[in-house]
């Protein structure tokens, strides 16, 4: 009977430690540290409807070795484009990985001419780089269209461009 109120009683104390590191262990930033356009797709005949592509890849031109943002991915009808800290262009190639379309001559390219400016969110979160998107350029390989819906980007998850393509009935 001893040893099993001495089993409850360290079970007890290890519970109480256990939740005081926890709660103590973590920052006191519960903000969103990342400014991240979100790019979303759309049929250019259906302007309000939503789509998705089948077998696209996504990667940044001139970005590190971890640009690659999708890698034929399947039902992409959103994707973020994180934009370069240390410039003021950055671009984005949409890769189609369907048989008729895997030739790099059908590759559609962005490229965004933004200006940054470091936001200091709070002590525990530190600072953010917020954008502002002067312009968008796109080709026209596959995709028919692409627009800035909201030319701020900030740490709040928001639709940032919208990308047309014609779906056909």
């Amino acid at each position: 009977m001893a040893i099993r109120r001495s089993y409850i009683l360290l079970a007890v104390v290890l519970s109480l430690l256990l939740t005081l590191l926890v709660g103590c262990g973590g920052s006191g930033c519960h903000e969103n540290r990342s400014s991240i356009p979100q790019a979303v797709l759309y049929a250019s005949n259906y302007p309000d409807k939503k789509i998705a592509i089948d077998s696209i890849s996504v990667y940044g031109v001139g970005q590190s070795q971890g640009s690659l943002l999708l890698d034929c991915a399947r039902g992409v009808s959103s994707f973020k484009l994180p934009f370069r800290n240390d410039a003021d262009t950055t671009q984005f190639v949409i890769r189609y990985e369907m048989k008729a379309l895997a030739s790099s001559q059908y590759n559609d390219t962005l490229t965004f001419i933004y200006r940054r400016h470091p936001y200091f969110i709070s002590g525990d979160c530190g600072v953010v780089f917020n954008y502002y998107i002067d312009a968008l350029h796109y080709t026209h390989n596959v995709l028919d269209s692409a627009v800035v819906v909201a030319k701020e980007v900030n740490n709040v998850e928001q639709e940032t461009v919208r990308i047309y393509y014609y779906v056909a009935n």
